[in-house]
């Protein structure tokens, strides 16, 4: 048996978050990972905490306030709203941001992102936060043990892109910034890659994760990776610790003040999304393989609550899928960098268009889930795709050939044939892209409104006029992706209240006994407000949590607990 003060249950931006913000406040914290991997779902994702009043916004200049924060979110949830969960999100977001920054290695940027209900009341701009660029190499021999983005992410199997990357990117060969960013990107990659044999230019979630692995080590957390949790150690109707299965043994670790779950949600687990997720046989989820619900069924199994109207709540994406010679699917998220661009169209089984294809990849898929769509398809001519990309075909100069012949690119000479292709009447795709082109050679969208919303504008190419994501189709050759149903993460987890403590079947908080993260019921219920609306507040949660166990410890000064920020 070994003790300690808090375990954290998972290595994402709640149990890692946790751990650190436990340190801080002088106490002893154990971060026990199931895989071979540290970062969870995190270092998958784009590490972009939505934290409204946040200090980092008024870098360029912007502002925001609760009563704000409040109203936005009033109009997003509905009656989904919980006042005290809002509550608690609203007084330590902020304040999480700032005890990060002060006492850890985690840096974010101000990203001028609108919020994606953007024409609701009390939307604001830079609420979504990115993470600064992280150097790996800090990591030293460790940086092995950081779960690396998904391949299909990144550029000659190891080069990370952010955001910022794109556009200068794109322009390598036209403009001399553009060719400028480029070189500096690839010479520090190729150098890389000779010393290191990789990238260590880590962006977006990768970097969050490496900002928050490597905090986690200097601050003294001791990190077991390999080590599942088996059960948790209940007495008395409180949780007094978990045991783990670590080289072989079983060991109990008792935890003295509190056990955190944040395993990450149940995404890998199939049974579960065949019961819980809208069309689950056609759905395709991004997350790690090793997320299939422990902490949900560890709480479970300690008289913790699983509410069904809210156990299929997910962060949503549509994907595309390569099939390969082997079996095996690789899965590429259109989360923004294709269908919000200028010249682009996405069709349902009908032939029609059905929604606003640069709108969040929350709504998108839920559009696809209320109409029973299962596969779309986005549409594009030769022009886009040189210059976008469509999901996996890169733009030029990458050569689309292998992904045509591999049947994930369908090519056309004409509109007619593509529709053939793809299973489309070819009069109803005739006239879709007449329609749609009727308004797009005015910038314009009459039907979905693709570029009027802030947010769909934001995302599309700011370089193009007069409106930044429309464009008419033009001649061919035609492109075409089959798009399904999909998920970045599940989100319904365990009932909790706003101190984060998991409640039991009468309401009342199981002793000892936390969740954070994708492990606790979202207090967006499924909604979702702006990009990094999971990780903002799993970090928030997960710090929460820390300080509400501190508070039952002798080590720890309330003076510190009173501190804000």
């Amino acid at each position: 048996m070994i003790e300690t003060d808090v375990v954290a249950i998972g290595s994402g931006a709640a149990g890692l978050t946790a751990a650190i913000t436990a340190r801080q406040l002088g106490l002893e914290a154990l971060v026990v990972e199931k895989t071979a991997l540290f970062g969870g779902t995190t270092a998958y994702s784009g590490g972009a905490p939505w934290i409204p009043c946040n200090h980092v916004m008024k870098q360029i200049g912007l502002d925001d306030s609760r009563a704000a924060a409040e109203t936005y979110l009033h109009a997003v949830l509905g009656e989904a709203y919980d006042n005290e969960l809002v509550a608690s999100y609203l007084d330590n977001a902020a304040a999480m941001l700032q005890f990060m920054e002060r006492h850890s290695a985690v840096r974010f940027k101000p990203f001028q992102l609108p919020d994606y209900e953007s024409d609701l009341p009390g939307a604001a701009k830079s609420r979504s936060l990115l993470t600064q660029e992280f150097d790996g190499r800090l990591l030293g021999p460790r940086l092995a043990d950081l779960r690396m983005p998904l391949p299909q992410l990144m550029l000659f199997g190891s080069m990370q892109i952010e955001g910022a990357d794109i556009h200068p990117m794109r322009h390598a060969l036209k403009t001399w910034a553009g060719f400028k960013h480029t070189a500096k990107v690839m010479r520090r990659f190729v150098f890389d890659k000779i010393r290191h044999g990789r990238g260590t230019r880590l962006v977006n979630g990768n970097a969050l994760a490496a900002r928050l692995f490597h905090s986690a080590v200097q601050a003294g957390v001791t990190l077991w990776r390999n080590t599942p949790a088996i059960e948790l150690i209940v007495e008395n109707g409180g949780v007094r610790g978990v045991i783990v299965e670590r080289d072989g043994q079983r060991i109990e670790v008792r935890a003295r003040l509190g056990v955190l779950l944040a395993t990450g949600g149940y995404g890998a687990n199939a049974q579960w999304r065949a019961k819980y997720i809208p069309f689950a046989e056609h759905h395709h989820s991004l997350q790690p393989d090793g997320n299939v619900g422990d902490g949900i069924r560890l709480g479970l199994a300690a008289g913790a609550v699983h509410d069904p109207a809210h156990a299929g709540d997910c962060i949503w994406t549509p994907v595309s899928v390569l099939r390969q010679p082997d079996g095996s699917i690789v899965k590429y998220p259109h989360i923004f960098i294709d269908r919000a661009m200028p010249g682009c169209i996405v069709v349902g089984p009908d032939g029609r268009r059905f929604v606003n294809e640069g709108t969040s990849y929350q709504t998108f898929v839920g559009t696809m889930h209320r109409l029973s769509i299962t596969t779309a398809h986005l549409i594009a001519d030769r022009s886009f795709l040189r210059t976008y990309g469509l999901g996996l075909a890169r733009p030029a100069p990458f050569s689309p050939a292998a992904l045509i012949r591999a049947g994930y690119l369908i090519e056309a000479p004409t509109l007619d044939e593509l529709a053939r292709r793809i299973g489309v009447v070819p009069a109803r795709l005739q006239a879709t892209v007449i329609e749609f082109n009727e308004g797009a050679t005015r910038g314009e969208d009459p039907e979905f409104g693709k570029g009027t919303d802030a947010h769909s504008r934001f995302r599309g190419d700011q370089t193009h006029r007069p409106n930044p994501s429309i464009a008419p189709i033009g001649d061919g050759p035609y492109y075409a992706i089959a798009i399904h149903p999909g998920d970045l993460s599940t989100v319904g987890g365990l009932e909790t209240n706003g101190r984060a403590q998991v409640l039991d079947a009468t309401g009342w908080p199981i002793r000892g006994l936390y969740a954070a993260g994708l492990d606790m019921n979202s207090m967006m219920r499924g909604r979702y407000p702006g990009g990094g609306s999971s990780i903002g507040p799993a970090m928030t949660f997960g710090y929460i949590a820390a300080r509400e166990m501190a508070k039952a410890s002798a080590k720890v000064d309330p003076r510190q607990l009173a501190e804000r920020h």
